[in-house]
Parts: C-alpha cells; structure tokens; sequence
C-alpha cells in the first residue's frame, strides 16, 4: 500500500519507497538524496540532500542541503544549507551558500568531479542513447553542439547537462538511461544571476574518452 511511512536505512530503500508513493523516514543515520517530489523524513544524525521539488522534514542533529524548489522544515537545531534559488525553509540554522558565476564555481557549488580540467556531467537519454533534442550520447561518442553560441543564452545554442544523473533526468520525462560525459570546464557556460535552471549548465562539446552509461547514482554501468 502507498502513502504510509517506511524507515529506511539505505539510499536504495528510499529510492524503493519514493516510487511506491510512501514517506521515507531517515531515522538510522546516513546520508540520503532527496529529489523530484519525494517526501522525507530525517532524524537523528542523518544527512540530506534535497533537490527539485522534494519535501523534507528534519529534527534533531540532523543535515540538510537544500537546491531548486525543495521545501524544508526544521526543528530548532538543524543545519540547513540553503543553495536556492527557489527554497523554501522554515525553521532550523539556515546557512546561505553563494550563487557561482563562474564554470569553475558551479563545478565546486554543485559537487562535481573535474581533473585536469575535465568535469564529469551527466545527461539524460532515452532508448536509442539520443537526448529529447536528437543530439547522440551513445557509449563512446563525443557530441558537439553545431550551434554553440559561445555562452550567450542559457537554454538553446550548446548542449546541457546536470551535476548528477538524477537531476538530469528531471529534465526529460521520457528518460530511460543515463550517461556520464567528461566536459572541459572552459568550455562551459558561466552561471549568472536569472538564470531559470540553474541546476543544469550548457557547454560546446563532450571530450574524449566519450560518454558512459551509469545508473542514477552516478556508477559506471558495464556492457554485458
């Protein structure tokens, strides 16, 4: 039955309980994701991150890390970091992150991987490996954008990615894979102030070795 509550300990069980329509009760310790429309609850010493348009609610010694839409409630004591840039909070010891405006910020703000100058950013595909726009990210291949416009507009004129698999997949319903894409970071958009979708970021091109499947949490999936 959906619509109950459900403890869970690991992030795999809340994953399970989002999709049945339940309330994930983080109250063992942990570190969880929360995004979409999940609804959770985090006590005790557990530590969540909250994206899209999720809803937590949060006592004790308890973390949260607020992005996008998320809505946060929180008992007196609770650290809640508030990156926005359309949270809503209640309650809680609020600390307010800094908005980036640079390539280089976004990757630090939004926890991304870059060595060497190469960040790992995720997109969303569907069956036939292809974005909702057509662009290949098939294993192995290295898209570019024909219309790169150099970073002046935020939506059209390169191609788009996300921080993390599961946000990207906000970003096109009909998703059913996810890839990893190794993007130069002076090759990336720069963040600015009224951006409407600051959770994704827009460059020229994927960079070799090419994209590679994972799975939602970001692991290298392997070809059988």
């Amino acid at each position: 039955m959906s619509g109950g509550v459900v403890c869970v300990a690991t992030q795999a069980e809340l994953d399970r309980a989002v999709a049945a329509g339940d309330v994930a009760c983080c109250c063992k310790g942990g570190s969880f994701t929360a995004y979409d429309s999940a609804t959770v609850w985090a006590s005790g010493s557990a530590t969540v991150t909250a994206s899209g348009s999720a809803t937590v609610t949060a006592s004790g010694s308890a973390t949260v890390t607020a992005y996008d839409s998320a809505t946060v409630r929180a008992s007196k004591f609770v650290a809640v970091h508030d990156h926005g840039p359309r949270t809503s909070l209640t309650g809680g010891v609020i600390i307010t992150v800094p908005h980036p405006t640079t390539a280089e910020e976004w990757c630090e703000y939004r926890g991304v991987e870059v060595v060497d100058g190469i960040a790992t950013l995720y997109k969303a595909v569907r069956d036939d490996w292809r974005s909702k726009n057509g662009a290949d990210y098939s294993p192995g291949a290295t898209p570019e954008a024909a219309d790169w416009d150099g970073g002046k507009k935020e939506c059209g004129g390169g191609l788009h990615f996300c921080a993390s698999p599961h946000e990207a997949g906000g970003f096109d319903p009909a998703h059913t894979r996810y890839v990893a894409c190794p993007v130069r970071v002076d090759e990336m958009r720069a963040p600015r102030t009224g951006d409407m979708s600051p959770a994704k970021i827009k460059a020229r091109r994927v960079v070799a070795p090419g994209c590679v499947e994972v799975d939602v949490h970001g692991n290298v999936l392997v070809a059988s």
